[in-house]
């Protein structure tokens, strides 16, 4: 990557930075490996929105994701009355996700797969490790190489994860039929499908009480946290750009603005590496967590904690600080295309480094909690 981006005179870094790597200390951070050696240089060169520092230290932030080993602990039950030990489901994940590459590659099929839960359940963790509530949906994002095989119902992929992730589910006490459908399919403006979903919706689903297990597979993007970020950014923007909030309730349907809501709030959680809540929106973000419990369900509930969040600024700060990140500018510096400039493919890797190292070091974190 560094020598196709890079200037002639830039491109022995990229043996130096090879060798630092090789020989990095098992666990050490390797973009701190290697820093001292190219980042008076490469923070000269511009990739993108960033530079070209940002680009190689997103790589590694990848490739230390991906050769890092899994805990060797003894892991407990995945369920407990339907409540989800979040560490214990990310290394059942890991190890499905390991074994699908590994007959992939034997059918000559070679990728990567980058595992990560997707949904609020995962921000709302007691000190056992296990989610505060029973889970009604389960959603698996994946992220894998570009050449990964995609097809409108399925592929190689889907037909290798699903029966090894359905015996270890069965292991695990949750039985899951075969009805399973695939949704969701994502296209490029050339009509290549970038990602499909896997779904299985328990019988008591229904619009307003969702209950479903998802494999969500991306080939558009390499990382878990980018399906998540990319999905922030959408949400962002749309939110930001409501100027009329009394015709937003009149169009939008009550279960369809709590679901805003609650990805809001589940979302803006990846952002905790970018940035740190005031303390209103803290407190505030509590008690609308509190409420998810069941308040949340009443209408006058539901608007007054959208409208304490309107009022909060949140959206907005939440909105500059991405924008600051990725462009270096200040709030209301100038005027922001979000599409073209923040919401880009691929996404800004000075957003996606701090996301990353966030959520592996929150996952890390509650994975070892035990009752």
């Amino acid at each position: 990557m560094m020598q196709a981006a890079a200037p002639a005179a830039l491109q022995p870094l990229a043996g130096v930075i090879a060798d630092a790597v090789q020989g990095a200390s098992e666990g050490g951070d390797l973009w701190e490996q290697v820093r001292p050696q190219c980042e008076d240089y490469l923070r000269k060169v511009r990739c993108g929105s960033g530079t070209l520092a940002h680009a190689v230290e997103w790589e590694l932030v990848k490739l230390q994701a991906r050769i890092r080993p899994e805990p060797d602990t003894a892991w407990p039950p995945l369920f407990c009355d339907k409540h989800v030990h979040i560490g214990s489901l990310i290394h059942l994940w890991r190890g499905v996700a390991r074994e699908t590459e590994d007959r992939l590659a034997g059918q000559g099929i070679g990728t990567f797969l980058d595992i990560g839960p997707w949904g609020g359940f995962n921000f709302v963790v007691n000190e056992d490790g296990y989610t505060r509530m029973k889970f009604a949906r389960l959603t698996l994002g994946i992220g894998s190489l570009a050449s990964t095989p995609l097809e409108e119902h399925g592929g190689p992929f889907f037909d290798t994860f699903m029966p090894l992730y359905k015996e270890r589910l069965a292991q695990e006490g949750l039985v899951v039929p075969e009805e399973w459908q695939y949704k969701n399919p994502r296209r490029d403006a050339s009509g290549r499908l970038l990602e499909i979903s896997k779904i299985y919706y328990f019988p008591w689903h229904t619009y307003d009480n969702r209950a479903f297990v998802k494999v969500r597979l991306s080939r558009e993007f390499e990382t878990y946290e980018e399906i998540m970020v990319w999905d922030f950014l959408e949400l962002l923007a749309r939110l930001h750009y409501t100027t009329d909030w009394a015709t937003y309730r009149q169009e939008t349907k009550d279960v369809d603005v709590r679901f805003d809501l609650q990805d809001f709030i589940s979302l803006s959680h990846i952002m905790e590496g970018v940035y740190q809540r005031t303390d209103k929106e803290e407190r505030l973000l509590q008690e609308i967590k509190e409420a998810f419990r069941g308040a949340i369900r009443e209408r006058p509930v539901l608007y007054e904690y959208l409208d304490k969040v309107v009022k909060a600024k949140w959206v907005e700060n939440l909105y500059w600080a991405v924008v600051g990140i990725v462009l270096g500018i200040r709030k209301f510096e100038r005027t922001v295309s979000f599409g073209p400039e923040i919401q880009t493919s691929p996404l800004p890797p000075q957003l996606l480094i701090p996301v990353k190292r966030h959520m592996q070091a929150y996952h890390d974190r509650i994975g070892a909690l035990r009752s």
